[in-house]
């Protein structure tokens, strides 16, 4: 049986440790990026917030004067404003949802600029102007391979603002998590 020499032993040793070394650097770079990505994330999500807030206090009232004085007013209503992807994966790129929004009012109602919380969600209607008992046709799209997003099941907005003037502004969600 051959023996080893010190020499062979402390290589070996050495040999070792920097395998477990080399591999725990590996790992805290992972987790760096994965960090990195998060920060980037809520980076965006605090942009997002931000833009609502100015958003919601530069809104001008787009109910016209005339309209209010012959009683021709739009009625916005959407009998649905949540939609749940439920799980998804990455490889099989964007999913859509479509919401109906409906006039029932006796004027015109118009759909202003769309805006979402984030850039991974898009959104377009059919039309932005929506006559007396039709409706228009919102798709929203969510993107999974846009950025880096949370762990577990998360929502997302759409903003559609409306010239009614007892709700300018209509929220619609989706929600949705990423499977690996």
């Amino acid at each position: 049986m051959e023996k080893f020499t010190n020499q062979q032993i402390i290589t070996a040793i050495l040999v070792v440790i920097l395998i477990i070394f080399g591999f725990s650097l590996f790992n805290i770079k992972n987790q760096l990026v994965r960090i990195e990505n998060q920060l980037v994330h809520l980076d965006e999500e605090m942009d997002e917030a931000a833009s609502g807030v100015e958003r919601l206090l530069n809104r001008k009232s787009s109910g016209s004067a005339q309209n209010i004085q012959t009683g021709k007013l739009p009625s916005v209503f959407a009998e649905k404003t949540e939609y749940d992807f439920g799980k998804i994966s990455k490889k099989n790129g964007l999913v859509s949802a479509e919401f109906i929004i409906f006039n029932k009012g006796k004027g015109d109602l118009i759909i202003g600029d769309i805006v979402t919380s984030c850039g991974c969600t898009s959104a377009k209607i059919d039309k932005t102007v929506v006559a007396p008992n039709s409706s228009a046709v919102l798709t929203v799209s969510f993107d999974p391979n846009f950025h880096e997003e949370p762990q577990g099941r998360f929502s997302r907005s759409v903003f559609v603002p409306t010239n009614d003037p007892d709700n300018e502004e209509i929220e619609f969600k989706i929600s949705v998590e990423i499977k690996n």
